[in-house]
């Protein structure tokens, strides 16, 4: 007997281009673990690469025994992605003119800039993890690697605000995939591991 349904678990149609500003996200049963079930936020895109960090991936600092060597961080960590693993970068909504060099990627969401000047205003108080948020490693793509993981149907192109983008405890996936609407509204609900269901 054919499954009629089989199609509504798969990424259909893409109609957005990948660009600054916009989130990836994947196939709910993706077989990639570590993009499996996540939202990445598209930092910046050219014909040569694509950078971009997960949204909806948490680094247990306590647990970690990378972070027991450098001591304790003052702010909560995401896990970026496979890439720079070593390094801890970071988005802001304060702007270059309170971090200096920051670069604009959409909609007042901020990219890097002046790491001191951010410390700064966490230790002050002026900024919290509603400002900032930190990453540890990113997502990279090499050039027309993603257009070809979207011509494969293992990404579909959406749009976040900048609310929930910024926000370490929403619930990336689910609000991704309401704003996608239609077909994928049956996404919002599946559990990992299909066999759960």
């Amino acid at each position: 007997m054919k499954k009629t349904n089989d199609g509504l678990l798969k990424i259909g149609e893409n109609w957005l281009n990948p660009k600054k500003g916009r989130v990836l996200i994947s196939e709910p049963f993706a077989s990639d673990m570590i993009f499996k079930k996540s939202v990445v936020y598209i930092v910046d895109h050219s014909e040569n690469s694509t950078m971009g960090f997960i949204l909806n991936k948490r680094v247990d600092i306590e647990r970690n025994p990378f972070f027991k060597i450098i001591g304790v961080l003052p702010f909560e960590l995401s896990f970026g992605g496979p890439v720079a693993i070593n390094r801890i970068l970071y988005i802001h909504t304060l702007g270059p003119q309170v971090i200096p060099n920051s670069i604009e990627i959409a909609d007042g969401i901020y990219l890097g800039g002046d790491y001191k000047a951010v410390r700064d205003k966490i230790d002050s108080g002026e900024a919290s993890t509603k400002d900032v948020r930190f990453f540890l490693g990113c997502a990279g793509w090499s050039s027309h690697q993603l257009e070809r993981e979207i011509q494969s149907k293992f990404w579909i192109v959406g749009n976040l605000d900048k609310e929930t983008i910024m926000d370490y405890h929403s619930d990336v996936w689910g609000e991704a995939v309401k704003k996608l609407g239609g077909r994928y509204k049956l996404w919002e609900n599946l559990p990992s591991d299909p066999l759960l269901n």
